[in-house]
């Protein structure tokens, strides 16, 4: 199932009288049943983006408009968080054999033909490392 699946599928589950809006009120709670870590700050402010006040209710079009900024936004972090438990020392580089331990045996694995392919497109330094702001902008990018 995609990712709008998921989407579609869990604002469905609290349209509870099926008129196709859910309260704004219930949004930060069907964000973060869809797994994203996010404050009352940063929900109050994508809503506030998305045009959304605080007792108007949301439709699903409204919804993903929410939605799209944390998708890159928690994917980022995540990335982030995965490239740090690899560099250990804070170096902001990793060596290309500790990426692809961790790409290729970690959460959404990659094979190491994929592994190859993206380190073909990626920008290694001489010493065969990848720096994290490169790492995670070309993943970003994408």
């Amino acid at each position: 199932m995609s990712a709008q699946d998921h989407i579609t599928e869990a604002f469905r589950l609290f349209d509870r009288d099926g008129d196709g809006m859910i309260p704004a009120s219930e949004v930060g709670t069907v964000v973060r049943a869809l797994g994203y870590i996010i404050t009352e700050a940063e929900l109050n402010s994508a809503m506030k983006k998305a045009g959304v006040s605080g007792r108007s209710g949301v439709n699903l079009a409204t919804f993903r408009k929410i939605i799209e900024p944390l998708e890159t936004s928690n994917y980022s972090k995540q990335l982030n968080e995965a490239f740090a438990t690899i560099d250990r020392e804070g170096s902001g580089v990793v060596r290309v054999a500790e990426l692809r331990h961790l790409l290729t045996t970690l959460g959404d694995k990659l094979t190491d033909e994929e592994f190859d392919i993206l380190l073909q497109e990626m920008d290694l330094d001489k010493g065969g490392e990848i720096r994290r702001t490169d790492f995670i902008h070309f993943m970003t990018s994408r």
